[in-house]
């Protein structure tokens, strides 16, 4: 990680963006790398590498990355209750408005500062290791590399949920402190730009990370590069990147179907890139676990969604657990099953935050192809996800019946992940369908999150989103 002195620089950077409160954050980071400058940092391959592996994991334990992105994006869907009262009431009806102060609009501004928060960190690596000249050749590459990718992916998300955002590509505070919002278009060409150089130059192997799939791989790259395309509605990319991560000399599988649970343990067969476990790599256990499986757990996958999967599914005897919450049903999302290190060595095994994952690239490759009219080819793909479910193969022909075949597929097999759902019923432009039939307080406004407030307030060229 950087010393205190370059996070101060962080803060700085980001007080343009975000409040200044919420940047101080930063300031509580544990730093794997003892207090040192920004020249000590970048002078050695070793303490340079610490400095992109601290970047990492002070972004991936921030509570945005860990599960506010997941608990948010469900609760807003139709994938997620809370039953514990009216804290999230807000994101259940889809009545945020930038100026509440609530729990509920506190975890959407959370999502934009931690995002922002993970691009500045990756900009200040790529812009530390293309400008020193002690790094060796392969080192400087694989940190830009990393460091492009991850950026890549804050502004996947950024630009998804809150539709047009700043594009800030650099440190200097005093080029980015009032820069305005970008279109859709250039983030779209940004995150192309960046995950095509990252996969033209990272490894191929988890070398990097041995016993761990943390490291960020050229297949990595490729895989958010086919959902970036897929989302762009530019179907053979999309088709083609999946495929390369499908047909990656065998280092990919699908766990089988009696061992789902396996599904989310550390380096399976199935997992493309995860993050490291709570707090350290080698906890065992994620955030994921111990918000959703604990006897208080208050959310509750919806009746909407457990009425979706069939008797025979083994995702629904695998993946959800039925408990009571005072007294009342809770379908518990039961992915993750571990609470603490001392349950998984009780366990005798570790589980990881699942980034990317292999069956979302059948499915990717399956809605590219259906949408190209290869719809025996693409029916193909959704039933090696369905057979591997134990739900059978689809009886679903048609373009439009094999599209709403997809769209409950994603469903069943990402819920509670990194807000696929709402994301899909976004792209798809389904939203105001779906949501509208189920919730008398749906407003398409809603859609995309109001900007933080405080980020409005301090930029006079950061224009709140239509109809907030």
């Amino acid at each position: 990680m950087l010393s205190t002195k370059l996070l101060r620089n962080i803060i700085i950077g980001l007080a343009s963006i975000t409040s200044l409160a919420a940047c101080e954050k930063l300031i509580d980071i544990p730093a794997p790398v003892t207090e040192t400058s920004s020249s000590r940092v970048y002078s050695t391959d070793k303490l340079a590498l610490a400095a992109l592996s601290g970047a990492f994991s002070s972004t991936f334990n921030s509570i945005s990355f860990a599960y506010g992105l997941t608990v948010t994006t469900s609760l807003v869907s139709d994938d997620l209750s809370y039953l514990s009262g009216a804290t999230y009431d807000e994101l259940v009806n889809n009545t945020y408005v930038p100026t509440s102060s609530t729990s509920a609009v506190n975890q959407i501004n959370d999502i934009w500062v931690s995002m922002y928060q993970g691009i500045y960190r990756f900009n200040s690596i790529i812009e530390n290791a293309q400008s020193s000249s002690a790094l060796s050749d392969s080192v400087k590459l694989r940190m830009i590399s990393e460091a492009k990718f991850m950026r890549a992916y804050c502004y996947f998300y950024l630009s998804n949920l809150f539709g047009e955002v700043p594009l800030i590509l650099e440190t200097d505070v005093n080029k980015t402190s009032l820069a305005p919002k970008d279109s859709i278009a250039r983030i779209n060409r940004q995150m192309i730009r960046d995950l095509t150089e990252a996969r033209d130059n990272l490894t191929t192997s988890y070398s990097n990370s041995p016993g761990y799939r943390t490291a960020v791989t050229k297949w990595a790259a490729c895989a958010l590069l086919a959902r970036v395309y897929l989302y762009n509605k530019q179907w053979a990319l999309a088709e083609q990147e999946a495929s390369k991560v499908i047909d990656s000399s065998g280092l990919y599988s699908l766990v089988p179907a009696g061992n789902l649970e396996n599904s989310f343990v550390r380096a399976n067969t199935e997992a493309i890139f995860q993050f490291g476990s709570y707090l350290t790599i080698a906890s065992g256990y994620t955030y994921e676990g111990s918000t959703f499986v604990t006897s208080s757990s208050q959310y509750s996958l919806t009746e909407d969604l457990y009425s979706t999967f069939a008797a025979t599914d083994a995702r629904k005897a695998q993946w959800i657990r039925d408990t009571t919450f005072i007294g009342v049903k809770n379908h518990q999302s039961y992915k993750y099953r571990l609470v603490s290190t001392s349950a998984a060595t009780a366990a005798g095994r570790q589980e990881a935050p699942t980034v990317l994952r292999l069956a979302e690239q059948y499915l990717i490759r399956a809605e590219a192809r259906v949408n190209q009219q290869q719809l025996t080819a693409g029916a193909a793909d959704l039933n090696i996800v369905r057979i591997r479910a134990n739900i059978g193969a689809t009886a679903a022909t048609t373009l439009e019946e094999l599209k709403t075949e997809l769209e409950a597929e994603n469903r069943r097999e990402f819920f509670n992940e990194y807000g696929h759902r709402w994301l899909d019923l976004k792209r798809t432009n389904r939203i105001d369908a779906v949501l509208g039939a189920k919730k008398t307080t749906w407003r398409s406004r809603a859609a995309y999150f109001p900007l933080p407030q405080s980020a409005v307030d301090a930029n006079p060229n950061l224009i709140q989103n239509s109809n907030y």
